[in-house]
């Protein structure tokens, strides 16, 4: 509250002062003293918090301070100490992270810069063969993460065929569907539900096809937007996969959001996952960006199984002519990068995208067809890879 005297955002200390030395020219001094360091203090502030935004999580697209990794800062002359929270296990990662850090705040002008290490707890991310043993998700056997570098690529639509190949080959299986803004799965499986809410809030997921399925997007109104900070994302994220009954499973299939944001840096943070699949489309375009993603997953110790490439060519229904639309070779040229199989190329094709939008993925569609036997043979090396 202001006194009076004009004064009304400065400490208290300062404004009694005011009070009963408001003529003093001595007062005036220290007023602007105390303006000029709160002025200096807010510079040195955003000063520093720009130079450590240059320093992004190795494998993602965020910096360190979006992802909260920064604690602790306190400045001195030509010098700065900070804490930097881990939850990495991986020497490499917290190494690369702490050279980028001391390198920027020394060419940003700090001659002495001190940097103290705050390790958390959180659950190491192991390799495929440790999560089979030990499954980090009650009940689930395999959790395959299908991801990509970038939107647009039919990655919900692999997700959904390659879940019901599984089932189909006799397998258990289940959907999450972790694309917080943009949840496909109500479309790509038919499901207008509401999921139940058991004892204890645990959270009952929808049956459809004998897959067991949950979104956010079976919670939300068509319409309704969802505008959430990292925090609240990272909550979700937990929930789904910690606070769902998904009973025995022998895979989950989790279908992921575009890019290498926070969504994934907690999913790797807190469940150790099999494996990934990558999926894109030939386009150089699109490469760029699934080698980050691959990276990512590299980062943090999880195996990618192989790359789908999605929309590989198109084959007319009236001549039979083949036509790489997307240009052509992209899959394969990212699984010789990464040394891994190229899973499968899929066309594009009409009967897919009729079968996604009546809520039946083309598997049990048309099961006949030929991109369902295309997606049967990647569940059928799936299972092979895994085990």
């Amino acid at each position: 509250m202001d006194n009076g005297y004009g004064l009304g955002d400065y400490p208290l200390k300062f404004r009694t002062c005011a009070i009963i030395f408001t003529a003093s020219a001595e007062l005036k001094t220290i007023l602007a003293g105390y303006e000029s360091y709160r002025k200096y203090y807010e510079m040195n502030e955003d000063k520093l918090k720009t130079l450590l935004q240059g320093v992004t999580y190795p494998g993602f697209s965020k910096d360190i301070v979006a992802f909260g990794l920064i604690q602790n800062v306190k400045e001195s002359d030509n010098g700065v100490e900070l804490g930097v929270k881990f939850s990495s296990e991986k020497e490499e990662v917290r190494q690369e992270i702490l050279t980028n850090i001391e390198k920027v705040l020394r060419d940003g002008g700090y001659e002495k810069v001190s940097i103290e290490i705050i390790q958390t707890h959180a659950q190491p991310v192991t390799n495929a063969s440790e999560t089979t043993d030990q499954p980090t998700i009650p009940g689930v056997k395999h959790t395959i993460a299908i991801a990509s570098g970038k939107g647009g690529v039919g990655k919900s639509t692999v997700a959904a065929n390659l879940a019901a190949a599984l089932q189909k080959q006799g397998h258990s299986v289940g959907i999450l569907d972790l694309d917080v803004f943009g949840p496909s799965l109500p479309i790509t499986m038919g499901v207008q539900q509401t999921p139940k809410v058991l004892e204890g809030n645990k959270i009952l997921p929808i049956k459809q096809y004998d897959i067991s399925l949950m979104s956010l997007g079976f919670l939300l109104s068509d319409s309704a937007p969802v505008i959430w900070r990292g925090a609240m994302v990272a909550k979700m994220v937990s929930q789904f996969l910690f606070d769902v009954e998904w009973g025995a499973l022998d895979y989950l299939i989790l279908d992921l959001p575009p890019g290498t944001g926070d969504v994934q840096l907690t999913l790797v943070q807190r469940v150790a996952l099999t494996g990934a699949v990558i999926v894109t489309t030939p386009q150089d375009l699109a490469l760029q960006d699934v080698e980050r993603g691959a990276n990512m997953f590299d980062k943090v110790d999880t195996p990618v199984l192989g790359i789908i490439e999605n929309m590989s060519y198109h084959i007319c229904t009236n001549c039979g002519h083949e036509s790489q639309i997307f240009s052509a070779g992209g899959g394969a040229k990212e699984s010789k990068r990464l040394n891994v199989p190229l899973l499968a190329k899929i066309p594009l094709n009409e009967d897919i995208m009729m079968a996604g939008e009546k809520g039946e993925p083309l598997v049990i569609h048309l099961p006949e067809s030929e991109a369902a036997r295309i997606f049967h043979s990647v569940a059928e090396q799936i299972v092979d890879l895994v085990n």
